[in-house]
């Protein structure tokens, strides 16, 4: 879920914020919504945080360049925002996105990558399944010709449709080889288009959980 808010909405939550104490501006600091990681810290004045609360896409104030900026203008890595936190002085914004691609202009997927003591790295769990469903809802929102998915979308229904039977097919074969790695390939991929599918029909991902949970309930 992207976070758009009306004019009403904003202004009530424009209002709690002090911009006076930085300024006219205050920190945002940019938090991946699937595991909790802090990406990123910027600057936002009232016009930017508008932007933002308005397209449900980060904007800041860039202090270098003097003007407002939009995250991923150049490279499409936009960092879609689920939720905003005031913090206990209302000086300082947190924002829960799932984040297009790397958030970093080094290529990294977060701006703090230089520990002073080592860390062990984050394993990869099923957060990653709703980041990518968000990827897809944006990539059909705001089309590409670059992107897989709206170019597969625009094609219609019944070509995400044919995409699920062939990789459905595709998964069989390779479990008939009993080709593991193929096995991987081709059920993420079957799961990849069921995604693409619930988002071009607006169905929500959460209903399969839901589905699940009952299911599971009535088992045990």
């Amino acid at each position: 879920m992207v976070l758009q808010l009306n004019e009403t909405k904003i202004d009530e939550f424009v209002k709690k914020v002090n911009f006076e104490k930085g300024k006219g501006l205050v920190p945002a600091v940019i938090q991946d919504a699937s595991n909790d990681r802090v990406l990123m810290q910027a600057f936002m004045n009232e016009e930017a945080l508008r932007l933002t609360l308005a397209s449900g896409k980060a904007h800041f104030w860039s202090r270098t360049r003097e003007r407002i900026w939009l995250k991923g203008e150049e490279s499409g890595h936009h960092s879609l925002v689920q939720n905003a936190v005031l913090d206990c002085d209302n000086d300082a914004i947190l924002f829960k996105v799932q984040q297009i691609g790397p958030v970093c202009h080094t290529g990294e997927e977060t701006c703090f990558y230089k520990p002073l003591i080592a860390e062990e790295e984050q394993g990869v769990d099923a957060k990653i399944v709703e980041r990518i469903f968000e990827v897809i809802k944006e990539r059909i929102r705001n089309p590409t010709e670059k992107s897989y998915v709206s170019r597969l979308t625009a094609e219609g229904e019944d070509a995400v449709l044919q995409k699920i039977g062939e990789e459905n097919v595709e998964l069989v074969l390779a479990v008939k080889e009993g080709n593991v790695k193929e096995i991987t390939h081709e059920a993420a991929d079957v799961l990849f288009h069921i995604l693409v599918l619930f988002a071009q029909r607006g169905l929500k991902l959460t209903s399969i959980f839901e589905e699940l949970e009952r299911r599971h309930k009535r088992k045990t």
